[in-house]
């Protein structure tokens, strides 16, 4: 993954911590990965970026 200013930070920072939800990031689509994105940028806290974070190494998708 190539993180970049279009990842919200917290994302970011989160799946760098976390392997499994880096690899199923990864695997997603493009449109999956948007959602995702819009997701985290609609956050409101950090509790709330990691549970879009362990949904994603999980089973969400």
């Amino acid at each position: 993954m190539d993180i970049n200013d279009q990842l919200p930070i917290g994302f970011a920072m989160g799946v760098a911590m976390r392997r499994d939800a880096l690899d199923a990031y990864n695997k997603l689509t493009e449109a999956e990965k948007e959602q995702v994105l819009n997701e985290c940028r609609d956050a409101k806290n950090k509790a709330e970026m990691n549970r879009i974070i362990s949904h994603l190494s999980g089973s969400w998708f």
